[in-house]
C-alpha cells in the first residue's frame, strides 16, 4: 500500500518539486494527527495531553499500552487515522525528507544551487584550459596567506565543470554555480551582490573581444549595485581606462602561469601593478648585481638609497640559496644582490658596485 501510494504521488504531482510534494505531506500528516487528536477528545473523553500521548505513540507504532480507544467511534478512528493513513503518511514522508536533502546536497555538489553566502569571493568565468588548477593554485595561496580573505568563502560561476567541481577545490571552502555569465540568474545564484570581491576571469586569454565582454560584465554588475571590490582580466592594455570607467577597482593581465599573481590583487590591491611591471622591459625591474658583498643590510639599503639608486630587495647567499627580504639588522654574506631599478637606473650598475664595495 506504501508503494502504490508513492506511485499515485509520483504521478499525479511529477511536475511539482520535491520540496513541495514535502510540505504537502507535513500538512498533511499534520491534519491527520489533529484530527485524531480532535476524535480522541470526544469520543473518548481523554484530555488534552492524553490525547496528544495516544496519538504521537499510535502514529510512530510505539504503542505503550497505557492508553487505548475504548468506544466504538474511538477506535474506528483510530483504525482509519492512523493504521491506515497516519502510519503509512509518516514513513511516506520520512523517505521523502531523506530524498529532499539528497535532492540538496546533489544540487550543490552539481553547482545548481542559489547560496545565500555572504562578505564572500566569487569568481566570475573560468580558464578555458586547466581551470581546475589555476583555481586550486590562486586559491590555496588566499588559504595561505594570513590575510583577512584567507578564510572567506569563494564560489565559482562557470559553465566549464559540468560535473562540478573537484573534492580537492571543495576542501578549499569552494562551491560552484553552473552556468553562464550572460544569465543575470547565474550571478544571483553566486549573491553577488553580498561578495566581498568579485574576480571576472577571461575564459581565453588570446581572444581579442574578451574585455568587451567583461566590460559587460562589470556594468551589469554595477547596475545591480554591486558594493563589493570588482577585479578584472584585461587582454589589451588600451582597454584599462574603460574597464575602470565601468567601474573596475582592479584591472590585471591574464596570466595563467602565475594565478598568485591573481591571489595578490585579491590579498593586497595594488600589488598586482607592482608585480606586472617587473614582467615588463618598461618601469621599475628587477636587477641582478653580481658582487661578494658581506654586511648588514640595513647598511646596504643605506647605501643605495642615500646615493638615490634603487631599492634592494633580495640576495644570494653563498650556497645560491635565495633570500628575500631579509631583517634590516641581518649580517648577511652574499654573492648577489637584487635590486629594484628604474629604467634609466639600469644603466648604473658599475656605479651600484661601486658603491657598495
Amino acid at each position: 500500500m506504501l508503494i502504490g501510494f508513492r506511485k499515485k504521488i509520483k504521478h499525479s504531482q511529477h511536475h511539482i518539486s520535491l520540496k513541495t510534494q514535502l510540505i504537502r505531506l507535513i500538512v498533511l500528516l499534520l491534519s491527520i494527527i489533529l484530527t485524531h487528536i480532535l476524535a480522541m477528545m470526544i469520543f473518548e473523553k481523554m484530555s488534552l495531553i492524553d490525547a496528544i500521548w495516544l496519538t504521537i505513540t499510535s502514529v510512530t507504532t510505539v504503542g505503550y499500552g497505557d492508553l487505548y480507544a475504548s468506544t466504538l467511534y474511538g477506535r474506528i478512528s483510530t483504525i482509519i487515522l492512523i493504521y491506515i493513513c497516519g502510519i503509512a503518511i509518516l514513513a511516506q514522508t520520512a523517505v521523502m525528507y531523506f530524498e529532499h536533502q539528497q535532492e540538496i546536497k546533489n544540487s550543490k555538489l552539481m553547482g545548481n544551487w542559489s547560496w545565500k553566502t555572504k562578505d564572500h569571493i566569487v569568481f566570475l568565468n573560468s580558464p578555458r584550459y586547466d581551470g581546475e588548477e589555476y583555481f586550486y593554485k590562486a586559491i590555496s595561496e588566499i588559504r595561505n596567506s594570513k590575510s583577512e580573505f584567507a578564510k572567506l568563502p569563494v564560489i565559482i560561476v562557470s559553465e566549464l565543470f559540468p560535473e562540478g567541481i573537484s573534492d580537492r577545490l571543495r576542501k578549499l571552502n569552494v562551491s560552484h554555480v553552473r552556468n553562464s555569465t550572460t544569465n543575470n540568474d547565474a550571478l544571483e545564484d553566486a549573491n553577488v551582490k553580498s561578495a566581498n570581491v568579485i574576480v571576472i576571469l577571461t575564459p581565453d586569454q588570446n581572444d581579442q573581444f574578451a574585455d568587451s565582454i567583461n566590460f559587460d560584465l562589470i556594468d551589469r554588475l554595477r547596475d545591480m549595485e554591486v558594493k563589493g571590490r570588482i577585479i578584472t582580466e584585461s587582454v589589451k592594455d588600451e582597454d584599462r581606462g574603460r574597464l575602470r570607467k565601468a567601474g573596475a577597482d582592479n584591472i590585471i593581465r591574464p596570466i595563467r602561469s602565475y594565478p598568485e599573481l591573481l591571489a595578490r590583487s585579491i590579498i593586497a590591491p595594488g600589488s598586482e601593478q607592482i608585480l606586472e611591471s617587473l614582467f615588463d622591459n618598461l618601469g621599475a625591474q628587477c636587477v641582478r648585481c653580481d658582487l661578494r658583498i658581506e654586511d648588514k643590510w640595513l647598511n646596504i639599503i643605506e647605501k643605495l638609497t642615500q646615493n638615490n639608486i634603487g631599492i634592494p630587495i633580495a640576495y644570494q647567499s653563498n650556497s645560491n640559496e635565495i633570500i628575500t627580504n631579509p631583517r634590516a639588522d641581518e649580517y648577511i654574506t652574499a654573492s648577489a644582490i637584487f635590486i629594484i631599478l628604474n629604467e634609466e637606473e639600469i644603466k648604473n650598475i658599475k656605479k651600484i658596485k661601486n658603491i657598495l664595495a
